[in-house]
């Protein structure tokens, strides 16, 4: 059963709420009322935060996907809803924002009922523009976010609730990024080293971080003083660390958890019953990279010879269920991404002008080499089995090496591997190029390509939308044929699987904690 390409970001969460009535994201199709107050939300959390919390420093999609929005806000946010079909930007703690016409100049006009969570050395003050100050210039100096204000040469707060930045050179993704959900004000406390970022979370979200167990749960806490009116709804989010899918599945199945989420289709097709919905998402693309400095992958048409010999489409028809056929971005975020029909044209699944590419390049017999894969659930494996016989089928003789992911973000850094396969959690455009640029850590197969590196550089600094989405177009068609370095073949889809009690959640490709905030438990007691 397979899907089509997703047609614009939050188009499968619109399509949920149709189905599912009132609320949206739980198991009933009748209708359940109003939003009711009270209760506790069981979340699951996939795998352990491995890093510290600070939102300066740490890059991990566990640690960002528990205090996103949720506990931290940031200036900027995407519109998250049944009515958005497309990516479209709302102020968060920035209530309004203008960017002069020459594109140096970016004013953000602050919402001013907002207060810090009431924890020490904080207590509740009022949020100000000093933070955002205080945070950007942080992150301009230390922070991971440091490539995001690459343009930015000063950040300046003329007022309590204005804050102004001032470039250097137009910069096209800085909106983009200002709403990314590492994107994180912390309060000038932190910065200035009143208490430890590392392990203190300390926001302006619907939510406290209260409790952690090591490798057992979190737990978060209604925000009592959130400024938006009768908000959050939930009197907790409690998020237990279950990384097992047959755990998963029993508990969902007990009702001892409102949502788990899974990457097997055979999984999420068991709880399509009246007691849940499950709800497809597309998730990260599957990420291939070919290391130009073994033999023979530096000859690109025994590069190209490889992508051709693989069935893409069918391997995520038989192993992924629902899946985009995707070349470099991603089509549930950008509408610069080449369509199934355009990725089919220049990448067709072709065994004999595979043979033939590899018969010009002085391999008729074929070659042995391995496949490094990083290992996050068994179907990366089966994809890397799967590549294993098409690949067979031309000559070429792979052996697969199966790796933690630890030890496989590691051996692709250091170059250690002549094919490697894994998954990349990129969203924007302009990170997804960033990973191809030279002397960029994440640069896996060391592309180095003078054309690539030009056509990036233009699309930050041009601001018309038409040209910057024909340079992303071209850059992909490029990447695809005369590189032939690193691939995104296909965007995997996760299932979101929710008790019929849940409402009003609907999971998102990137991190918008911010929503729990409208989430009800439609068994709570009515509203007097």
């Amino acid at each position: 059963m397979r899907r089509g390409r997703a047609a614009a970001l939050l188009l499968a969460a619109a399509l949920v709420l149709s189905s599912c009535g009132a609320g949206g994201g739980g198991g009933s199709d009748e209708p359940v009322g109003d939003p009711r107050p009270g209760g506790s939300l069981v979340w699951q959390l996939p795998a352990e935060v491995s890093t510290d919390l600070n939102p300066l420093e740490s890059s991990d999609p566990s640690a960002t996907g528990l205090i996103s929005g949720s506990v931290y806000g940031k200036l900027l946010d995407w519109r998250t809803g049944p009515d958005v079909t497309e990516m479209e930007l709302e102020g968060d703690l920035a209530e309004s924002w203008e960017v002069s016409e020459d594109g140096l100049t970016y004013t953000f006009r602050l919402r001013r009922d907002v207060t810090w969570h009431d924890v020490e050395p904080v207590n509740g003050r009022p949020f100000v523009a000093d933070d955002v100050v205080a945070t950007i210039t942080a992150m301009k100096e230390r922070g991971l976010q440091a490539y995001m204000l690459e343009a930015v040469r000063t950040v300046q707060a003329p007022d309590e609730h204005t804050v102004v930045l001032t470039l250097d050179r137009p910069f096209a993704p800085l909106l983009e990024y200002v709403a990314y959900h590492t994107f994180l004000i912390v309060p000038r406390e932190g910065i200035e080293g009143r208490y430890d970022l590392d392990t203190v979370a300390i926001g302006t979200g619907p939510f406290l971080l209260a409790e952690h167990t090591p490798d057992v749960e979190w737990v978060l806490r209604r925000n009592p003083d959130y400024h938006v009116p009768d908000r959050p709804y939930l009197d907790e989010v409690r998020r237990p660390v279950i990384n097992d899918t047959a755990a998963t599945t029993a508990a969902l199945r007990s009702g001892r958890l409102d949502v788990g989420t899974t990457s097997d289709v055979t999984v999420a097709d068991e709880f399509r019953d009246g007691d849940h919905t499950v709800v497809e998402t597309p998730g990260a693309p599957v990420s291939f990279y070919l290391n130009p400095r073994v033999e023979p992958f530096d000859d690109v048409r025994v590069r190209r010879a490889v992508s051709l010999a693989i069935d893409w489409e069918g391997m995520g028809e038989t192993i992924r269920g629902s899946f985009n056929l995707t070349s470099i971005l991603r089509p549930d975020i950008s509408d610069a991404a080449l369509s199934e029909d355009e990725v089919r044209e220049i990448r067709p699944f072709d065994p004999e002008q595979a043979r033939r590419l590899l018969a010009e390049a002085g391999l008729p017999d074929g070659f042995a080499t391995t496949l490094l894969v990083q290992r996050v659930d068994d179907e990366d494996v089966r994809e890397a089995q799967w590549m294993q016989a098409d690949l067979a089928e031309v000559g070429i003789d792979v052996t697969i090496e199966t790796v933690d992911p630890g030890t496989g973000i590691e051996r692709r850094r250091t170059h250690e591997f002549a094919m490697t396969k894994a998954l990349r959690t990129v969203h924007l455009p302009d990170q997804t190029w960033r990973d191809f640029m030279p002397g960029y850590i994440e640069n896996y197969a060391l592309v180095d390509d003078r054309e690539l590196v030009e056509g990036y550089a233009r699309t930050r600094t041009t601001t018309d939308d038409a040209e910057r989405r024909e340079l992303h177009r071209a850059m992909q068609r490029r990447m695809e044929t005369e590189i032939v370095q690193g691939l995104f073949p296909i965007q995997k889809f996760d299932y979101t699987i929710f008790s019929s009690r849940t409402q009003d959640l609907f999971p998102v490709p990137i991190h918008q904690g911010r929503r729990l905030a409208d989430v009800w438990l439609s068994d709570q007691p009515a509203s007097p």
